[in-house]
């Protein structure tokens, strides 16, 4: 049955069937040598892992963005994880140490 399964799957990997959406974004800031936000986004199958590792007021403020429409708004704690389902292929986000509004720039509002 496994080998069954390992043709079968790689078969859909040649069709182009897999997730290519899989990717990891790691956003870090950096002052005088001293980080003050550090952060880790994992996107794996179409399940996406938010992780706020660092930040000096101990929370990370997240935007998910679909092109220009902000799509979800959040904030995780330091050292806290977030997993998401259902964000499209694409996205993009912004992470602060402040709830500043965000642009999908990632500029301040």
């Amino acid at each position: 049955m496994r080998w069954f399964l390992a043709i079968f799957y790689c078969f859909l990997n040649l069709a182009g069937c897999t997730d290519s959406q899989n990717r990891i974004m790691v956003v870090t800031a950096k002052e005088n040598g001293h980080v003050n936000l550090d952060s880790r986004t994992e996107v794996r199958m179409g399940r996406a892992r938010f992780a706020c590792e660092a930040s000096d007021s101990g929370q990370c403020h997240y935007t998910v963005f679909d092109g220009d429409k902000p799509l979800r708004s959040f904030v995780l704690a330091v050292r806290e994880e977030r997993r998401v389902d259902g964000l499209p292929g694409g996205f993009a986000q912004c992470v602060t140490r402040d709830g500043a509004k965000m642009s999908p720039t990632c500029k301040a509002i």
